[in-house]
């Protein structure tokens, strides 16, 4: 990846040395009583618009990157703690929806929430498929039922299970077989038949995370938007969830590539179906971590 340019105005510059420490690679030294980019670490830079956010003056320019833009000013409230921690216990993983679509400025909210979530390394890599209707949801979800009957067949085959399983890797098949299986045994008769849906769960809007395959961190990258975007979700008074049969079946159906609009050279990675809560919860759910150890 060629870095981006930097270019700072010393005429605007404040000399407050601040660039000179939040730069991650360290661009910018102060010498001779004057601020300066070292030419040696330019091609260093990430182009993630620290020093931009951090400059007071205006004095930094980082191609593609432009103040008023990408660069905006900060609103000087900001939530409360008991606020922050109150939506943190009160999100809840939605499978119940009314019936009522989502409106796309909604939706379009959530995508900037997903913006605003930090890349493991800049530039950002993830690209979006939003579904806004249930029309799309319903054109989908059979693709889907009919891929997962398909495995489960072959997973029954005792010549085709071998070939999964090495196509699939021992950790991938392990959790397949364990957790996967007997869910979609279990499920798949009434899924076929129309009277449950086990994937897409009536939502009415879904969100799908892709990248192109050669794409650095886009899993990592994902993920953190991922959360972003369930929390955004949450304080809209939205219900989302992430479900982990949809990506996969993307990938393997062409036609769902096709349908949500993602290039042949992506992968999708996640996917969060987005509704309206048709239930309230409560109670919280308190839960553990396997480990905690503090040096």
């Amino acid at each position: 990846m060629k870095a981006p340019s930097v270019s700072l105005n010393a005429s605007l510059c404040k000399k407050c040395r601040i660039c000179t420490e939040i730069c991650p690679n360290l661009i910018f030294r102060f010498y001779e009583g004057e601020i300066h980019c070292d030419d040696s670490r330019l091609p260093l830079c990430i182009g993630c618009g620290q020093c931009m956010a951090a400059c007071s003056s205006q004095a930094i320019q980082i191609e593609g990157i432009r103040y008023g833009s990408e660069i905006f000013p900060l609103a000087q409230e900001t939530v409360s703690d008991a606020g922050f921690v109150s939506l943190l216990e009160s999100r809840r993983s939605v499978r119940s929806f009314l019936d009522k679509d989502v409106p796309e400025e909604l939706l379009r909210d959530i995508v900037d929430s997903i913006a605003m979530a930090p890349p493991s390394f800049p530039p950002v890599k993830i690209s979006l498929s939003v579904v806004k209707n249930r029309e799309t949801m319903e054109r989908l979800l059979p693709h889907m039922v009919g891929l997962y009957d398909n495995m489960v067949k072959g997973l029954k085959h005792p010549v085709a299970k071998h070939m999964i399983r090495r196509k699939m890797g021992a950790e991938k098949y392990r959790l397949v077989k364990n957790h996967l299986l007997p869910i979609l045994n279990a499920k798949l008769p009434s899924m076929k038949a129309g009277t449950e849906n086990a994937i897409t769960r009536g939502a009415p809007a879904m969100i799908v995370f892709h990248a192109h395959s050669e794409a650095e961190n886009a899993a990592t990258d994902t993920y953190i938007a991922l959360g972003f975007a369930l929390l955004r979700a949450h304080s809209l008074k939205l219900g989302a969830t992430c479900v982990d049969l949809i990506a996969p079946a993307i990938n393997k159906v062409p036609l769902l590539k096709e349908l949500l609009q993602i290039p042949e050279q992506h992968t999708a990675i996640a996917a969060i179906i987005v509704g309206y809560p048709k239930y309230r919860f409560r109670n919280g759910i308190r839960r553990s971590l396997q480990s905690v150890v503090f040096l």
